[in-house]
């Protein structure tokens, strides 16, 4: 268990979680600082918040004589690792410790179900969270979906169980943090503007069986190479999923998502659902994993199935124009979204693809596999354009740069006909132009409802 109480700690980082940790550090007897490199109207509310409970903050810039004075440094989600506080903490040898490892060993309950991966994370989260609901198993969902593991800490009791989604992010600097079925969605290139290489992404996520023992469990996508070797070096039982094939696993076979023979779902229910596409049907069966390791009955699965609806910005439509749909996938951000969204389309060659955003550094070459016979022309926006325009070059696909939604819609209706599908699903992160990829869907909504 952490020593808290009396010790200086250090939040870096002053959004939900950074100001969650600030304030739970607090009240548990730490003495808390927090410096935040902004010094927005948000963030100024939240520093005015935690100077009343008697934590000191500073906005605006990073002084070294703060991470001097820690013990320990907790940097929020999404901070750089070469962040100045990150870099002189590492010089003068202070513990580096993430918020969701302090919440770890803090919390009552170690019954953690946590779940990591490129692509899929809040899908799978939020599923699995609707299935112990109509299960009636006691639960608190938390992390990266919005509402912080160490904000929730006052509602956890010793026999709750904690969904928990994890970034990589998060998994960079835990010592002890050891979830119970750990389970990684897939891995494909992204956050390479964040991580110096690929290999140093996948080892962070690699991070959530650190600890992991021969009693828990793993759960790992077997068509995704990467997943398969690192269940090649972790100690803990194995569960693999297919959607392609039969495996010793979860596996589609003859109608059903099965386990070992046991059928589990069936393929009519996913078709019937709110979720589209084999990326979400993979979602499914990650649940489905967890429901057979844990004893949950499939007929819950098939309940959820019926009943749930994912979170906005994720392949959802927006409304339909002169017979043209439009679609907001701008939660895809990076290219392995791209490719699994598109994946989702009947090969009708009617989807006018949107595509653009802040630059990662990520290739875009993969797209092409899935343009021929899908997508009839390409509008290329924001920062990544020119990257976009030269690695798609040599497809036979008419390409248009815009400067804003407003263009993509107004050329869309000129351009498109009936049966058309506009499709944005970036393939970028949203800021170069946006606050967040949430608010990059709802501006598209907005110039999408404008002509209705």
């Amino acid at each position: 268990m952490i020593d808290i109480k009396g010790k200086n700690f250090l939040v870096v980082g002053l959004g939900e979680t950074g100001y969650d940790a600030a304030l739970t550090l607090s009240q548990s007897g730490a003495n808390v600082r927090v410096t935040e490199i902004k010094d927005t109207p948000s963030i100024k509310e939240k520093k005015e918040k935690l100077f009343s409970k008697g934590i000191i903050v500073e906005t605006g810039k990073h002084s070294i004589d703060f991470v001097k004075w820690a013990d320990v440094v907790v940097p929020s989600p999404g901070v750089a690792l070469d962040a100045q506080p990150i870099l002189w903490a590492k010089e003068k040898n202070i513990k580096i410790l993430s918020e969701i490892e302090i919440a770890y060993q803090m919390s009552p309950s170690k019954k953690i179900i946590a779940i990591t991966g490129t692509n899929g994370k809040t899908t799978t989260v939020s599923f699995t969270d609707f299935v112990f609901t109509k299960a009636k198993i006691p639960h608190i969902t938390c992390g990266n979906i919005g509402n912080s593991f160490i904000g929730e800490l006052d509602k956890i009791q010793q026999d709750t169980w904690i969904i928990l989604e994890v970034s990589s992010f998060q998994l960079e600097y835990i010592e002890e943090f050891c979830p119970f079925i750990g389970a990684i969605l897939n891995i494909a290139d992204d956050h390479l503007d964040y991580y110096s290489n690929f290999s140093q992404y996948v080892e962070a996520k690699k991070k959530i069986f650190n600890n992991s023992q021969p009693e828990h469990w793993a759960i790992l996508n077997y068509e995704n190479v990467w997943c398969r070797k690192i269940g090649e070096s972790i100690r803990c039982k194995k569960m693999f999923f297919s959607s392609k094939r039969k495996i010793d696993g979860i596996y589609v076979a003859n109608g059903f998502v099965s386990f070992k023979g046991n059928k589990i779902f069936s393929i009519d229910e996913f078709e019937k659902s709110h979720l589209k596409g084999s990326h979400n049907l993979e979602n499914v069966m990650v649940v489905a994993g967890i429901s057979q390791i844990l004893g949950i009955s499939g007929t819950f699965i098939s309940q959820a199935l019926s009943e749930f609806t994912p979170a906005p910005h994720r392949l959802e439509k927006v409304a339909e124009i002169n017979g043209i749909t439009f679609i907001d996938d701008s939660k895809a951000t990076n290219v392995d979204a791209v490719c699994r969204a598109l994946e989702s389309f009947q090969m009708k060659n009617n989807i006018i693809l949107i595509l653009g955003g802040k630059d990662k550094g990520i290739s875009f070459t993969p797209v092409k596999n899935f343009l021929p016979g899908r997508v009839k022309k390409i509008l290329v926006i924001g920062e990544a354009a020119s990257r976009i325009e030269n690695e798609l070059k040599d497809v036979s696909i008419s390409m248009e740069r815009i400067k804003n939604f407003e263009d993509a819609v107004r050329i869309s209706l000129s351009t498109g006909k009936p049966g058309d599908i506009v499709l944005l699903s970036p393939g970028c992160s949203s800021f170069d132009m946006f606050t967040s990829y949430a608010e990059r869907g709802d501006v598209f909504k907005s110039a999408v409802k404008n002509l209705l």
